[in-house]
């Protein structure tokens, strides 16, 4: 293989303007069918969705931990010192394109659970499952009778 066939991507989050982690990948062989794709775009949404999930269960054990403490002052919990809505945005890019995107409205967690994220133990097999996906060679590309590219 040359050193071109080697595409160098992104894998961002953040939330709103602060970046939560931020990982460049390297994609041998890859296939530009793959950003249109449904498996793209499933994949995404279903680590958002775990993401989300395992945030819940955070926010749970947070909130049973420190019960009491929440009683007594409930100012705790409260998310109105920040203006405006708290965002979470999960990118991936191929340069300064974004390839895909979702979000995923942080005020639904306790500010302890959302401005400590920390998924650094599931990054490696996200990044290597998405090097599988922009390196395949069949992918979903119509929706409902729809070409997506």
């Amino acid at each position: 293989m040359k050193e071109t066939d080697v595409i160098k991507m992104e894998f961002l989050i953040t939330l709103n303007d602060n970046i939560v982690i931020q990982r460049y990948f390297n994609v041998r062989g890859y296939n530009p069918m793959a950003k249109n794709s449904l498996d793209m775009s499933y994949y995404l949404k279903d680590f958002v969705s775990t993401f989300e999930y395992e945030q819940k269960m955070r926010s749970v054990v947070y909130l049973l931990e420190n019960q009491e403490q929440i009683f007594e002052d409930a100012n705790v919990l409260d998310t109105s010192n920040t203006n405006g809505p708290e965002i979470f945005n999960f990118y991936i890019k191929l340069g300064e394109q974004t390839i895909c995107h979702r979000i995923l409205n942080a005020k639904i967690l306790p500010p302890k659970i959302r401005y400590t994220v920390d998924i650094r133990q599931q990054v490696k097999s996200v990044l290597r499952d998405l090097t599988d996906i922009f390196s395949g060679e069949s992918f979903v590309t119509t929706y409902m009778d729809y070409s997506l590219v």
